[in-house]
This record gives structure tokens, sequence and C-alpha cells, in this order.
């Protein structure tokens, strides 16, 4: 265990010390106080008893940009105190630490030295401000040639997509989303592939996001594989991107994650006709009996209520069509389709909480970063 940070109250030492392992554990004068697990966390709050005080709180959150923790100690009746020291993160913090503390002070240039030994780094960095696009464009033509002998892509549709996104923002904004949709809808078309459908193609739609279209699946776990493809896919890029931007610095591969961490997050909601709905209707409508069933069609309902009393008026027409979709399919195709084994049922919920609780640990991650754009899907969590 290593000290991640320490501070005095009323001549008591308080140490907080983790390991490699998320482990953590409070100390108070040497004695071990408190101890549970933050891992892939950067905050924290322990309860445990003083003898002076009784009941306390110590909550904590470590800003990887600077080193620093903000910490609070408190009691059910009053604060104690509050402050900010120095951290030193576990090693598996250490990556993000390097690339997310500001750039280290350039030493002051010796008079006695020519000034033009300072000019390779301004060059340097204005040279990385100009190629920002080029890990995209990279990654774009690899998506490209994955999906050229599907014939995925229609040419008129991905061109005015393109365009009515950069307009509406900004080309780079623009070009991270078309990637992010292309990830995404190609998940989709793989599960279709072997699922044994015939895939008809990948359609970007202007201002509204993109779909996948094939035959109808014959079973609730096809259903299932197909709606799921898309997230799973889209979280890979974005652990991928994540990790490139640890690595390089690329300012632009952060934004891509960003934005395709807040595409999946925002096609995981339990609401049909996206694809968390379709996960969620796939195990309810395996189950006898109508409760699972009309508790979606009440969820759906609900959200889109939610939708449009906060102004969220796309999210709300997809809601409307969800909610006809189901009481058609509630006729038709319930009985066409074949159910999943209780198994399935259980792989699914847990695949759907798992991918869940993969975004919104990358999303906590990605609003540390500073850079803007990238608080972006913890804002939509918290809304």
């Amino acid at each position: 265990m290593q000290t991640l940070f320490e501070f005095y109250h009323d001549q008591v030492l308080y140490q907080v010390k983790a390991n490699n392992f998320g482990k953590e554990q409070v100390f108070r004068n040497g004695q071990l106080v408190s101890e549970g697990r933050a891992f892939f966390s950067t905050s924290n709050d322990h309860r445990f008893l003083c003898p002076t005080h009784g009941p306390m709180r110590l909550y904590f959150k470590v800003s990887l940009k600077t080193a620093e923790v903000n910490y609070r100690l408190e009691t059910s009746a009053a604060l104690l105190c509050e402050g900010k020291t120095k951290a030193i993160p576990p090693k598996w913090l250490g990556k993000l630490e390097q690339k997310l503390s500001p750039e280290p002070e350039q030493p002051a240039v010796d008079a006695t030295e020519p000034l033009a030994t300072a000019q390779p780094v301004a060059t340097t960095s204005n040279k990385s401000d100009r190629n920002w696009f080029r890990p995209l464009l990279v990654l774009g033509i690899l998506l490209l040639k994955l999906s050229k002998s599907a014939g995925a892509i229609k040419a008129a549709l991905a061109g005015t997509a393109l365009a009515g996104w950069a307009w509406l923002f900004n080309l780079e904004f623009a070009i991270s989303l078309i990637l992010a949709l292309l990830i995404h809808e190609y998940g989709h078309v793989y599960a279709m592939k072997r699922s044994g459908l015939k895939v008809k193609g990948i359609y970007l739609l202007p201002f509204i996001g993109g779909v996948a279209v094939s035959e109808r699946a014959v079973s609730r776990w096809q259903d299932f594989k197909i709606a799921i493809a898309g997230p799973a896919f889209g979280t890979a890029g974005a652990l991928v991107a994540y990790w490139l931007w640890l690595e390089t610095g690329q300012p632009a591969l952060a934004l891509f994650a960003a934005i395709s961490l807040l595409l999946n997050l925002f096609n995981l909601l339990p609401m049909v006709p996206l694809d968390g709905g379709r996960i969620v209707q796939a195990a309810a409508y395996s189950r006898k009996g109508k409760a699972a069933k009309i508790g979606l069609l009440l969820v759906t309902g609900g959200l889109s209520c939610a939708a449009w009393y906060f102004g969220f008026y796309l999210l709300m027409l997809f809601g409307i069509l969800g909610t006809f979709d189901l009481l058609s399919d509630a006729n038709e195709r319930d009985k066409a389709l074949q159910p999943m084994t209780d198994t399935g049922i259980l792989v699914t919920i847990l695949a759907y909480c798992g991918l869940l609780a993969i975004l919104l640990w990358l999303s906590v991650l990605m609003a540390d970063s500073g850079i803007p754009g990238t608080n972006l899907p913890l804002i939509f969590i918290s809304s």
C-alpha cells in the first residue's frame, strides 16, 4: 500500500493509502479505521467511528490534471475540516496522471544561448494542432474499406449527414460523430451477418443518426444479439480511442471517445426503438404474461413524456414511434419470434448492465480530461 495523501486535524494524522488493485485504507494516527475499493474511480467516501467525534465521514476527489486531492472531513452535525493537498495516485492511474497533468514549465533560456533553441517546441505544437484530423482520417479509411464489400454506406446520405453535422457544430465534431455512427452500425451489421440474415446496408440519416437494415430476426435471442452488438462495438471503439489518446495526447481522439460514449449511452436507454429498449424487449417478451410487456410500454411512454418536458423532441419522436411499435409487436410479432430460455434472459440482463457500467465508468474518466466536449456524456447522465 502506498500513501495516496495525508492531512492533520486537531493534531491527529489522517492517511489514505491505496494499492494498484483499487483497495483503499484510511488510517487515524496509524490505526486502520476504514477500508474499501475504488478501482477506476477518482473519488471515494469512507465512514468510520471516531472515539472523540463519533461517526465520521471522509470524502475526497483526486484531480488527475494537477495531482491534487480535495478532501472533506465531517460528522453528521458539522464540517470538521476541508482542504486541498498533493496526491500520489496509484500506478494504475499513472497514465492518466501523466497525460492529464499540465505540461511542465520550460526552463528559462540562458541569455548566452541563441533564442532559436526554443523554436522547435512551438513548431511541434502548431503542427499537432493542424493535424488533429489524421488519426480520425486513418480510422475513417479503415471503416470505409470494411464496409465497401457489403455496400453499407450510401454516399449521398453520408455526404449530406457529414455536411449537416458540420454546419450545425463543426467539421471535427461531424467527422467524430460520423465515425462513431459507422462503428456502432457496423456492430449491428456484424451481428446480422452472424445470425444469417441478409443485410441491406447502413443508412446515415442527416440530423438523426444511422440505421442498419436487414431481414427480420426469427428469435428473441437474435434480436438481443443484433441490438447489443451496436453499443458493444461503439464502446470498444471508445475504449480504443481513449487508450490512443492516453498514448498520443491528441485532443481529437478524446473528443471522438466522448462522442462515441454519448451516442452509445443514448442508445442504451430502455426505450423502444433504441437499442436498450430492444435489448429489454427481447428479455421481457420471452416471459409469459403481460406484466413485463406493460412495464416496457410504460417506461417507453414515460421517457417520451420526460423527453418532451426537457425539450428532447427527437427522443420524444423515437418514443412515440416505439410506443406504436410495441402495441403492434404485441399483437403480431410476439407469436412469431421464438422466446429466449431463462439462461438467455439472464445473459441478456448481465450483458446490458455490464455494458452500461463500462460506459458510465469511462464517462466519469473522460469528464476529468479538461478537453472541451469530453464532459458531454457526464452531463447527459446527470440530466
